[in-house]
């Protein structure tokens, strides 16, 4: 798909994509036991949660070192910016889905 893209045939790269989904479908079909517990899905909380704190914290921390060094190079303001707002929009997304899985319980 990456290399679709590099050479601008979105429609490979799109052609990639849905290959790949049904794939993951017809796997997932073939399967007839239980793969997880209850322990699993608590791990991966946790596993989520630290993924979650390491991404805010160090990007928050890495854009503070792009917009310092601005005028050294303008690309990496946009870039600083870019990361800001993927903090911000993460962070956003997991206060909303938090929200709502604290409402269903």
């Amino acid at each position: 798909m990456a290399q679709a893209v590099i050479f601008n045939n979105y429609i490979l790269a799109a052609i990639a994509v849905i290959s790949a989904v049904a794939v993951i479908f017809v796997s997932r079909k073939k399967v007839k036991g239980v793969l997880t517990d209850e322990r699993d899905y608590a791990i991966s909380g946790k596993a989520a949660k630290l993924s979650l704190s390491i991404f805010s914290v160090g990007g928050a921390i890495v854009t503070f070192i792009f917009m310092s060094l601005r005028s050294m190079n303008p690309i990496y303001e946009i870039t600083g910016s870019v990361l800001a707002y993927s903090v911000c929009a993460l962070l956003l997304l997991y206060s909303a889905i938090f929200t709502f899985y604290e409402k269903q319980n």
